[in-house]
């Protein structure tokens, strides 16, 4: 009974947020509604983590890599004169496809990646995975500076204004809001499904899942072939969204902030990284922006403060703010919770 109750005030509360999300560009400045549908973005990056992390307890520290090859490849897709000159100069004749083709294929780059480095570093474990995947944003982020004359170097480049996700903030606000809502329901159902079990079973014991016939390695590497995936569409998005990509896609405090998001929020629950990715994101990049001039009275910042919010939640809600606050819910009377559900 108080389980069922604590599901509907659940799926309640994510109602109530989808009509904030979608009424919100109506009440906010143009500058802060483009700022938000960057956050929904932001967010699949955060669930696509968490699908790997999270739930198949591999601890990737190179999602950023797979954000960034989304990027560059769409990018590459819709400036293909960026070839022109270069060892690859043949590409430079290829027609340029519609903008969402080149988000897709963007996914799809990723997801090819993510399989071939999948397979070479998956079969590691613990520490030796993360430290392998820890280096190859380096390793990137290096190819951009050498292929300068494709990808831009240090300054990346521009895709136009012509190849926007929409004219204006408003238009590239439901765009996100809606891929960010069909990238999380897909990865809800993957999570949900029996592939889904056979992921929590390699996080919680994998010599267990190996020895009831689960093959750890195929399951470890489709995981990573789905959070590669929407980690690239996340990145794609981000382009046109902007109209620019650089080498900030693969850089070291995206990777940082989309740890922070969804340790904050609760692994392996994929609604604590919806809910950490949304609150840290903004925090980084509106709310805090206003104790800026505490820096001459205090010496703190942003993500000094953003630390600190880790370690406290470190401390006092260990699994995240998600099933720490699902926890309290559940402890509350039946009587509270009934009144709750109707109101």
């Amino acid at each position: 009974m108080r389980l069922k109750m604590v599901k509907d005030i659940r799926y309640l509360s994510l109602g109530i947020l989808l009509i904030v999300s979608l009424t919100l560009p109506f009440f906010l400045p143009d500058a802060y509604v483009y700022l938000v549908g960057m956050t929904f973005l932001f967010i699949i990056m955060v669930v696509s983590w968490d699908i790997i992390v999270g739930y198949t307890g591999q601890v990737n520290l190179g999602h950023t890599v797979f954000v960034g090859i989304g990027a560059y490849t769409t990018a590459l897709l819709q400036v293909p004169s960026r070839f022109e000159g270069t060892f690859l100069h043949f590409l430079s004749a290829i027609p340029s496809p519609p903008i969402y083709i080149s988000i897709i294929m963007g996914g799809v780059v990723s997801a090819f990646f993510g399989f071939i480095i999948g397979v070479i570093t998956l079969r590691l474990r613990g520490y030796y995975f993360a430290l392998v995947t820890a280096v190859l944003p380096l390793v990137f982020i290096q190819l951009l500076y050498v292929w300068s004359d494709i990808f831009g170097g240090e300054e990346g480049f521009s895709v136009g204004l012509e190849r926007a996700l929409a004219v204006d903030s408003i238009g590239k606000y439901y765009i996100a809001f809606f891929t960010m809502v069909l990238s999380v329901l897909i990865m809800y159902l993957i999570v949900r499904s029996s592939i889904g079990y056979k992921f929590r079973a390699i996080r919680d014991d994998e010599t267990l899942a190996e020895s009831v016939g689960i093959d750890t390695v195929k399951y470890k590497v489709l995981s990573f072939v789905i959070s590669s995936f929407f980690a690239g569409i996340a990145g794609a998005c981000v382009v046109h969204y902007r109209i620019t990509v650089g080498p900030s896609m693969f850089d070291i405090p995206l990777m940082l902030l989309i740890i922070l998001s969804a340790v904050i929020g609760g692994l392996g629950t994929l609604f604590g990284p919806i809910i950490g990715g949304f609150v840290i994101y903004l925090m980084k990049n509106w709310w805090l922006k206003g104790m800026v001039g505490l820096s001459d009275v205090v010496p703190i910042n942003d993500e000094v403060i953003l630390y600190i919010i880790l370690i406290v939640v470190a401390i006092l809600a260990p699994e995240g703010i998600w099933v720490y606050s699902r926890k309290i819910i559940e402890k509350l009377p039946i009587k509270f919770l009934k009144k709750a559900k109707t109101t």
